[in-house]
């Protein structure tokens, strides 16, 4: 057998044999490397997808927003997951393009700062408060009232005299009880425990809140605290002490069943 039949059917053969295998350890090498690796672990957060900047105090819609993928190790854990979880509520600052939402930088419609508490097309409007006319001082924040105003007798001698008798009224019915103070200048609560109440901050339209503000200096506003569960309005009732001039109140005892009869 000639040197060249030799070289075609056995070194040939072992070269490339040589070669796979070569290859294959080398493959198998990348692979054992890949599988390896430690693989990195992705969260889904919500980010801005508006053009422009969304301004400070606006309720978020979830047209607004969009869900990505970011390594768990970028996150800082107050993120939100879901658009779901971030639509209604309101955004304390100016939220920026791209911007990744975080749970700091919004509040739930009806909670945080006093701003962020009053319902739509409502107003805060604080009004002095005591123990007395403020039902022991209880009432607290989410509860609801009655205002009743107290007017003293009056008398006026021009041009005839007259005299207005001393009269009361209701308001304004379920009012919403924002806050109750005291508070100190930075709007926080004192520190002292027990400190007396001075004032009630309420939920009312502009129109009743004017009402309000003009009967405190004109009388006396007084508050009636309402049961927990929803009980109906009583309406535009007054009274005035005429009504007890006129007809006095005279207290009468029943016989007693065991006397007999004369």
């Amino acid at each position: 057998m000639d040197k060249s039949k030799v070289f075609r059917l056995v070194l040939i053969p072992i070269v490339a044999g040589l070669i796979v295998t070569l290859i294959v350890q080398r493959f198998m090498t990348v692979s054992e490397q890949a599988t390896s690796a430690p693989q990195v672990e992705m969260v889904s957060v919500v980010l801005v997808a508006t053009k422009e900047p969304i301004p400070a105090r606006t309720k978020l819609s979830e047209t607004q927003f969009i869900v990505k993928q970011i390594p768990k190790e970028m996150a800082a854990g107050t993120e939100f997951a879901e658009i779901s979880e971030v639509a209604g509520q309101i955004n304390t600052v100016d939220l920026q393009p791209g911007e990744v939402v975080l749970r700091q930088r919004v509040v739930p419609e009806g909670q945080g700062a006093l701003p962020y508490r009053i319902p739509e097309g409502m107003r805060a409007v604080t009004i002095r408060m005591d123990e007395l006319n403020g039902v022991g001082g209880y009432p607290n924040e989410g509860d609801l009232v009655d205002l009743i105003l107290f007017l003293p007798e009056k008398k006026v001698d021009k041009p005839v005299e007259f005299t207005f008798p001393a009269s009361s009224r209701i308001l304004h019915e379920a009012v919403l009880v924002l806050a109750k103070g005291p508070y100190t200048s930075d709007g926080a609560k004192p520190k002292t425990e027990g400190a007396p109440l001075t004032s009630i901050t309420l939920a009312l339209t502009p129109q009743q809140a004017t009402e309000v503000v003009l009967a405190e200096q004109v009388g006396y506003i007084k508050m009636l605290l309402r049961p927990a569960l929803k009980q109906p309005d009583t309406g535009k009732y007054q009274t005035d002490e005429a009504k007890y001039r006129n007809n006095p109140w005279v207290m009468t005892v029943p016989a007693d069943p065991s006397t007999p009869n004369r």
